[in-house]
């Protein structure tokens, strides 16, 4: 008789604990997203972080019937926003959407207001190659233009002091080259695109903005660096067809403050790599000029890493720096 009383006991437990756990008020974790999340873009609208931002945007919307805002807050090379997140809930609602930048600024900038280590990875899925293009008036191969600047010192443009495009052309120019060549800096890289266009600089460097204009004849693509030719331009052949081992390409981050819960990053990373596996998105993307990638959370931080040396060889090879 005890040990049937035993029994009995222990089966009531049990089935109390289970009638708990299963009671509305009982402890579980919200599933993700619980609320709208927002997309702080580290640039400013109408760039190639922004475009990429709202199209993965409004797809996670569709898909999780949650409001996604994507909000502009460019400042200081992409530290502002970066900073802004890394302080942040870590609770995969408020996330960084930002450029190669990123990596660069580990070398570039002296002071910074925050600590890549603040950050966590979730995704880096579009990528487009660092691009060099004249006036159609110049030579038309990288062969024959090296030839004909030549012993001068020639002007090239970019989106800025410090941009990836900058870094890439002045390293590979004066580097690998060894061309004599002055940087022309702009507040953005339609303008220095506009410069080129106008015949004012020798050379432009830029990445996703330059397709159109290559496309259409009015520059001529000089060399991409990147491993194989883009399906945008595809008559634009790499530096190493021309004779210059040369990769670099400017892409696309989505990060989560460091703490972010591992399962949130993951479920972000996969809902992302389905997005742009999506017939109709990657089409789109690709007209676009996007180079698109499959990384998981993993692969994404390694690429991270290796980014982050890279692109510090280049600021210290060009020396430049940033206060």
């Amino acid at each position: 008789m005890p040990n049937i009383r035993g029994r009995f006991t222990c089966l009531l437990s049990t089935a109390a604990l289970l009638a708990l756990s299963a009671a509305p008020g009982a402890a579980q974790a919200p599933a993700y997203p619980s609320d709208r999340i927002n997309m702080t873009v580290a640039f400013a609208a109408g760039g190639f972080v922004d475009t990429f931002a709202r199209i993965i945007g409004q797809k996670l919307s569709e898909k999780w019937g949650k409001a996604v805002t994507v909000e502009n807050r460019a400042g200081a090379g992409g530290n502002t926003a970066a900073a802004l997140i890394a302080n942040t809930k870590p609770d995969g609602l408020t996330l960084l959407v930002t450029s190669t930048a990123i990596a660069i600024n580990e070398t570039l900038y002296k002071n910074r207001d925050y600590s890549l280590d603040q950050l966590v990875p979730v995704a880096i899925a579009v990528s487009s190659p660092e691009t060099i293009a004249s006036h159609p008036s110049k030579p038309r191969t990288l062969k024959e233009y090296l030839a004909w600047a030549k012993g001068n010192d020639i002007t090239f443009a970019s989106a800025g002091v410090g941009s990836g495009s900058h870094l890439a052309a002045e390293f590979f120019l004066k580097t690998m080259a060894k061309q004599p060549a002055t940087h022309i800096p702009f507040r953005g890289g339609a303008l220095s695109v506009q410069a080129a266009l106008g015949n004012q600089v020798d050379m432009v460097a830029s990445s996703f903005g330059i397709i159109p204009q290559v496309v259409e004849g009015k520059l001529t693509g000089l060399a991409v660096a990147s491993e194989t030719r883009v399906a945008a331009m595809p008559d634009v052949p790499t530096y190493t067809e021309s004779g210059f081992p040369f990769v670099a390409e400017s892409w696309v981050g989505v990060l989560a403050p460091a703490k972010t819960p591992p399962a949130i990053v993951e479920q972000l990373n996969a809902a992302i790599a389905e997005i742009i596996a999506d017939p109709q998105t990657k089409q789109k993307l690709l007209g676009m000029g996007y180079q698109l990638h499959q990384r998981t959370v993993p692969q994404t931080a390694a690429y991270l890493k290796d980014e982050v040396v890279k692109w510090g060889e280049m600021v210290r090879a060009v020396g430049v720096t940033v206060e």
